[in-house]
Parts: structure tokens; C-alpha cells; sequence
């Protein structure tokens, strides 16, 4: 791989995929809507890789207007957070892509992997889009994503809110997947494995750990104060089209949430 696209490329999964990119030499075009909900993180991150040759930001509209590429990667984990799919982001990201050849990996948070979800049109849209496009369409689905940089609507990220002024209680979202959690650089390396890989279809990651999103929870709040959010459901259908994939490697649930800590308090530091 020498060059990617990448949409979404101050969104949590995006940023992250591009950094990892860039560290092994690969040119990327980081496609930003210009409509982040978070925009002191976006210009922190902005800051962190605008300074690398092999990075390039260009707005919705202007990339639009360019060429086609051979590798491109859309974000929509934080689609229900953002406003990243809404009607205008969705007309103009299909009419870009319906000639186009490009190879594509979308990425979803995994309640969209579940039978008879519900979804907002514009988001069954670009679905039924790429589902024609299947042959050239690599669609991963995530569960609860951890560590620096994990949105603020997140559970764990909120916790950390709780625990340093004991006023925000923590609350579960609608879209959060609870029965499991990846640390954000093990998905990262699991989605550009398979998209060097050239594979297609539909794959939900798993951290193959049961209960880790409880463990991960009952590491930040203890025990005793996590009981008020212990899921108890059972993991829902999974459309039988998706196939569920173990990532190689899990880190650590201390080491990673300590990682998310430290970043977290670290942008707290820079907000005085």
C-alpha cells in the first residue's frame, strides 16, 4: 500500500488509522467533513500529523472534485454521534463513488451488524449502496473502541469525566456495543491487515474475551460502583452475512485504559 484515502480522517477510528498509516510511509488524504461536534480535539489532532510530508487534508467539496484512488477507507463508526451521515455528506460521498473503482473499507459500529436494527435513511442508503458494490467492499464492524482519543459520548471516556469531578454519572448510549471491547491499535492493525489483504465482505471484529467491555468498565469504576451499569443481555443477532473475526492480539485492559488516561488528562492540562 503507497497511498489511501481516508474519510473521516479527524473521527476517532480515521485519526487513528492514519497515524498508523503514516508510520508505515503511506501517502494518505485525510478527507474532513468540516462539521466535527468535536472541534478542540480536531485541532489538536490536526496539529499532531499536519507536520508529516505523506499527509494531505482536503475538505468534502474539494475532494469531491479530485481523481479516483485506488484504496480508500470511509469512518462511520461515529455516525450516530456526528453528523458525518447526514443527507449532504451522504449525497455527495455516493455521487463521488458511482463510477468509481476505487476498493473500499467501510467502517461501522457494530449495532449496525444487528437483525432489523433501526438506522436513519440516509445510513441504509450508503448501506444499500455498497451492498452493490460488494465486490469491492470490505465492511468491518466494531464493538466498544478504547483508548487515547475515544470520544467523549463513550462510557469509559464519561467515566473519566465521573472520576475526576464526581458530578457527570456515566451513562450508556443507544449505539454503544456493551458486549465487547477492542483497544483502538489492535483494531487498527486488524482493519489494515485485511485491507493490504485485499479481502471483501463483512466482518465484525471480536476481542474473542468474554465480558470485556464489563472488565473494562469494572477496572475504571471498581466493582461496586459498576453494578448500576452491568449489562445483563445477551449479545444479539448477528445477520448471518457477517462473520465474526478474533483480532491476533488484545492489549492489556490495565495498559490500555491507562493509555486512554493519560491522554485523557493530558488534553484536560491544556484546556487550563
Amino acid at each position: 500500500m503507497e497511498r489511501a484515502v481516508i474519510f473521516g480522517v479527524y473521527d476517532y477510528i480515521g485519526y487513528s488509522l492514519c497515524q498508523y498509516m503514516l508510520d508505515m510511509g503511506v501517502e494518505i488524504d485525510g478527507v474532513h467533513s468540516g462539521s466535527s461536534t468535536e472541534e478542540y480535539f480536531t485541532e489538536e489532532k490536526r496539529l499532531e500529523i499536519g507536520r508529516n510530508a505523506n499527509f494531505s487534508e482536503k475538505k468534502l467539496k474539494e475532494w469531491v472534485n479530485t481523481g479516483a484512488v485506488e484504496l480508500l477507507f470511509i469512518s462511520l463508526f461515529e455516525s450516530d454521534q456526528s453528523s458525518t451521515a447526514n443527507g449532504i455528506f451522504t449525497d455527495m460521498l455516493l455521487k463521488k463513488l458511482e463510477y468509481s473503482n476505487s476498493s473500499i473499507i467501510l467502517i461501522l459500529p457494530a449495532y449496525f451488524a444487528v437483525e432489523n436494527e433501526k438506522m436513519e435513511e440516509s445510513q441504509r442508503s450508503l448501506l444499500r449502496f455498497f451492498e452493490k458494490r460488494k465486490h469491492s467492499v470490505l465492511e468491518v464492524y466494531l464493538p466498544t473502541i478504547y483508548g487515547p482519543w475515544q470520544p467523549e459520548g463513550f462510557f469509559f471516556q464519561q467515566a473519566l469525566n465521573y472520576l475526576e469531578d464526581g458530578k457527570h454519572t456515566p451513562e450508556i448510549a443507544g449505539w454503544e456495543w456493551t458486549h465487547d471491547a477492542i483497544y483502538i491499535d489492535d483494531a487498527i492493525t486488524e482493519i489494515v491487515e485485511m485491507a493490504e489483504a485485499g479481502e471483501k465482505g463483512k466482518v465484525l471484529l471480536s476481542s474473542g474475551e468474554k465480558n470485556r467491555w464489563l472488565k473494562c468498565a469494572e477496572q475504571l469504576l471498581g466493582r461496586e460502583k459498576n453494578q448500576r451499569w452491568r449489562h445483563a443481555g445477551e449479545t444479539p443477532e448477528i445477520k448471518d452475512v457477517i462473520r465474526v473475526r478474533s483480532i491476533k492480539r488484545n492489549e492489556n485492559i490495565g495498559k490500555g485504559l491507562n493509555k486512554q488516561k493519560e491522554q485523557y488528562y493530558r488534553i484536560q492540562e491544556s484546556r487550563v
